[in-house]
């Protein structure tokens, strides 16, 4: 039998992990699962894990991103609690203020290495 396939990591290259670390323990309001020097885990709800992690090729703030990292929040208002609450944040830069989208409310941050943040409601 063959083992059940799932996405269950999201892993980010950073070029600071003390940096990178203070910054997701901040907006995530949680303590990392698993640290080392150069591997720091999140727990991303049941056995999903965000990850971040310096041990590939430094990222470069000026390279266009191809993904975001999502955040989905139960409900639109939520959404819009979030951003005030963000907002006032010097780490947190606002890419995008928030907006309605076919999905719901939505909103876009960067984190220290330019990674987009999308917050919106759950599909």
């Amino acid at each position: 039998m063959s083992p059940q396939v799932k996405p269950n990591l999201q892993l980010i290259y950073v070029s600071n992990i003390e940096r990178s670390k203070d910054f997701y323990q901040s907006i995530f309001e949680a303590e990392p699962v698993f640290t080392s020097p150069r591997y720091i885990a999140f727990s991303a709800g049941g056995d999903a894990l965000f990850a971040i992690w310096t041990g590939g090729q430094t990222p470069n703030k000026e390279t266009q991103r191809f993904s975001e990292i999502g955040i989905m929040l139960p409900s639109n208002e939520e959404v819009d609690l979030l951003f005030e609450k963000w907002k006032t944040n010097q780490e947190i830069e606002v890419i995008q203020d928030p907006v309605d989208e076919i999905f719901g409310r939505t909103f876009l941050v960067k984190d220290p290495d330019g990674h987009i943040i999308r917050i919106c409601p759950i599909d």
